[in-house]
């Protein structure tokens, strides 16, 4: 075995010893099998797509189906990844490239940029799959076994142990950052490290020019990946490993030809790598270039002390997507005993395996001072959290190196030789058994299995709007359906949906929404706080608003948390003091049952205004859950002025022996309130729903229970005209005519007279071109966001998306890509006869 540091050169190639092919066939079954079981789902039945959250939102209360809630933190899988993915599938279908999205923020760039991960080898299955769900099941299968097998590859290369190859390639595959970033492009890009790693060291053992190709196309992939910082990692890992190959050759050999030659060789394969993805990277660049990332700022979410958690138990705070990078403990404990095992027997891979682990403490848990890592290139705008993946490759190499460390161990007493090596390879089984059973006890804590009809369900609200919506045309959907984006998924274009946003953008939907953000990225929009008079919401062509049949208008505000003396003892009153008319529909209060199932008592719910009674309503028993807000709904709209009310909410039945308290802030700004005839300070924590009041040329549908259809009647078509580009110009959607549509190619008519400009309701990049009857001309912006195109009389006008930039790109770098290959195989030369495997 070569576990010496100086052990081989480059000069005899390190090349592993010949190793039957059956045992690689039945190592890699094994390896599929495990990954299956870590998994644990049934495609067939189950889809990996994260509907336990869509279903926990009441917007699909009414599609009939149910499933339990594992994981709150996917909420960008539904808003963000899918979205774009379903669009990207449907077209690729209907015979049409996606170069444009029109769902997202009502239009991004499309299947080329590689963020939105659709030139990965994941989203090619899912295309390919003729079930969507269970296609998205096989995407997500296919990273891990890709993770897996290109794991099982580099770890074979270095120890030349199958076992220790399959254990590292599981924990690699498998480790806390991949289980955690499942559905996101994290693991789309980290999947493609081993595979980096891999053909790098196999070219640089054997010298053969498939091994320099498989590295092309490697780091092609990873840079397409869809996460550039994960695909920085892998390029930091490649140079390190580089950095100890080179290292171990100069001071084995000295400076010698072969080195050298194999070094240019191996830099002119990344380079030709990253050439092919350059055309997709400078997408990004794109994206990137319109967007103020100064909010963005690295730094490390962990401490120095949170390298216990290695051990997979979070002992301060609880675990979440961002915090977890535990590979197992088996795993840990193997890396443990590498520091250990190192000493005895120096290996180079072992020394690899700990750069990464020293790299991972400088930077994600904060070893280092931070000025110096914001030097690193990509460290000055993303979390250092996401750098563990370096982390769970060096638990794999680590366990790896002490797996094969301890099944190389050689005894002096014969006689207990057979003995001693059964009892290694039983040791290494069963740290196998529990390694496997460890990692698929961590998958399942963080994504769900649920059925496949789960997939997506339509609601009678979502069907009726996609019956009306045209063209051009867009939603604006509530809280209730989760983040802003989650709709996109049914084909309808959401200008809240998830993404950055440009500084004109933020101006429209500011307006729109003043409470929207509640990330960078991210928007959840409640009813109340929609302004139904903004002129952006014309502009923006918001055809349908879909949300709760009631606005949370008024919400009691407070500080701490306590239950209220039990209401057995008397009327809770106080008062309100309401800012703002409404039309009430309900009261929501929160109250504790005391652990049982329902309230022990019906409860009314009084309103008064200078002692006459505004508003009543009761609940039964049943309809009163622990720890849930309960809702007191009245049989009529009650108007409410601006003023103070006071409330009085008791049992109907107070001689009961079981108890019912609400919960109530412990201090609300001097605010008391009275249980019977005692006073307390504080407030109940209440909410009062109410209908938005909206203006004359908005209507309301209720297609289903508890969810209303609110329609923008003012928005007409899919293109309006206005006489002038400053100010607020009224939008008139009579004139214009939508003839043909494509989401990257679309014309329109204009039927009008009078000078101004037609404007598509639409979000549009530097790439958009306009034809005015046949003729190109300028392309002006509304409002700095719209495309708008400066008519005098009846024409047509057609918009389109020139994707000649892609092409001039490509040739460029098809072009570098040939040289860089060129000089790959220059540098390459012949391989010596030696080298022959």
């Amino acid at each position: 075995m070569d576990t010496q540091m100086t052990g081989t050169s480059v000069q005899d190639n390190h090349v592993p010893e010949q190793a039957p092919l059956l045992r690689h066939v039945i190592s890699l079954v094994l390896l599929f099998v495990l990954v299956l079981g870590i998994v644990g789902v049934n495609p067939f039945r189950q889809t990996l797509a994260p509907m336990d959250l869509l279903l926990a939102y009441p917007g699909w209360d009414n599609a009939g189906i149910d499933t339990p809630l594992v994981n709150m933190e996917r909420s960008d899988i539904l808003d963000s990844r899918l979205p774009n993915w379903r669009e990207f599938r449907r077209e690729l279908r209907e015979g049409h490239i996606p170069l444009w999205n029109p769902l997202n923020q009502l239009g991004t760039a499309g299947i080329q940029a590689p963020i939105y991960e659709g030139l990965s080898i994941p989203f090619l299955v899912y295309a390919l799959t003729p079930n969507e769900a269970m296609g998205y099941t096989f995407a997500i299968l296919s990273n891990y076994l890709l993770a897996a097998f290109g794991t099982y590859c580099l770890l074979f290369f270095m120890f030349r142990n199958h076992v220790a190859a399959v254990f590292g390639a599981i924990t690699f595959a498998f480790c806390g950052f991949n289980i955690a970033w499942a559905h996101w492009p994290h693991l789309t890009t980290s999947a493609l490290i081993p595979w980096v790693l891999a053909t790098q060291l196999r070219y640089w053992q054997t010298g053969r020019l498939g091994w320099a190709f498989g590295l092309i196309f490697s780091v092609a992939l990873m840079g397409l990946g869809g996460f550039p910082f994960v695909a920085l990692l892998g390029a930091i890992a490649s140079l390190m490993l580089g950095a100890v190959l080179l290292f171990v050759e100069f001071r084995s050999a000295g400076i010698n030809q072969l080195a050298v030659r194999r070094t240019i060789a191996l830099g002119c394969a990344g380079a030709a790598g990253a050439l092919l993805a350059l055309p997709g990277l400078l997408q990004v660049k794109d994206i990137l270039d319109s967007t103020d990332l100064s909010i963005r700022d690295g730094r490390a979410i962990f401490t120095p002390y949170d390298i216990v958690n290695m051990f997979g138990s979070d002992f301060v705070n609880h675990l979440g997507v961002e915090r977890t990078f535990s590979a197992g403990v088996p795993a840990a404990v193997l890396a443990l005993l590498a520091l250990i095992f190192v000493f005895k027997a120096p290996n180079r891979f072992a020394a690899f395996g700990l750069l990464l682990a020293a790299f991972t403490l400088a930077t994600a848990f904060g070893a280092a001072p931070a000025d110096i890592v914001k030097m690193i290139p990509g460290f000055g705008i993303n979390g250092w959290g996401r750098v563990v993946i370096l982390f769970g490759l060096s638990l794999a190499i680590l366990s790896a190196y002490s797996i094969n460390f301890i099944l190389s161990l050689k005894f002096k007493s014969v006689t207990s030789l057979h003995s001693m090596s059964d009892y290694k390879f039983y040791i290494v089984i069963f740290l196998c058994v529990l390694q496997t059973i460890n990692l698929g006890y961590w998958f399942r804590q963080f994504n769900a299995r649920p059925d496949i009809e789960t997939f997506f369900p339509k609601t009678p609200s979502i069907s009726y709007v996609l019956s009306e919506i045209l063209p051009g045309q867009s939603i604006i959907a509530g809280d209730i359906f989760n983040f802003s984006g989650v709709l996109s998924n049914y084909r309808l274009p959401e200008l809240f949906a998830h993404g950055f946003r440009t500084d004109a953008q933020k101006k429209i939907v500011d307006d729109i929404a003043p409470s929207h953000e509640v990330s960078y990225t991210a928007s959840l929009i409640q009813c109340s706080d929609i302004n139904f008079s903004s002129p952006g919401i014309v502009y923006a062509a918001v055809r349908f608003f879909i949300v709760r049949d009631f606005c949370i208008a008024y919400e009691t505000d407070g500080v701490g948390q306590r239950p209220t003396a039990a209401l057995n003892g008397g009327a809770l009153q106080g008062g309100l003091s309401i800012d703002k008319p409404m039309d009430a529909t309900n009261v929501q209060v929160l109250f504790g049952t005391y652990d049982e199932d329902y309230a022990p008592s019906a409860l009314t719910f009084d309103l008064y205004q200078n002692e006459r009674l505004v508003a009543h309503a009761e609940l039964p028993p049943e309809a009163i859950r622990n720890n849930l807000y309960a809702t007191f709904a009245f049989n009529r709209n009650v108007p409410l002025d601006a003023g103070t009310y006071r409330y009085v909410i008791a049992m109907t039945k107070p001689d009961s022996k079981k108890a019912i308290s609400a919960w109530a802030f412990e201090t609300a700004g001097g605010a008391t309130y009275q249980i019977g005839s005692r006073t307390f300070p504080g407030m109940p924590k209440m909410k009062i729903g109410a209908k938005p009041r909206l203006p004359q040329n908005f209507s309301v549908a209720s297609v289903e229970p508890g969810i209303d259809v609110i329609e923008n009647n003012a928005v007409s078509g899919s293109g309006y005209y206005v006489n002038g580009l400053s100010g607020q110009p009224e939008a008139d959607y009579g004139p214009v005519r939508l003839a043909s549509y494509l989401p990257d190619d679309l014309t329109v008519g204009y039927s009008g007279a009078t000078h101004g400009w037609v404007v598509l309701p639409i979000r549009v990049n530097k790439y958009w071109r306009a034809t005015l009857d046949g003729k190109p001309v300028k392309l002006d912006k509304f409002l700095d966001f719209f495309p708008a195109v400066e008519v005098t009389g009846p024409s047509e006008i057609h918009f389109y998306y020139d994707s000649s930039h892609l092409l001039k790109t490509l040739e460029f770098c098809l072009v570098g890509f040939a040289a860089a290959t060129i000089l790959l195989i220059v540098a390459n030369g012949r391989r010596p006869r030696t080298a022959a495997v």
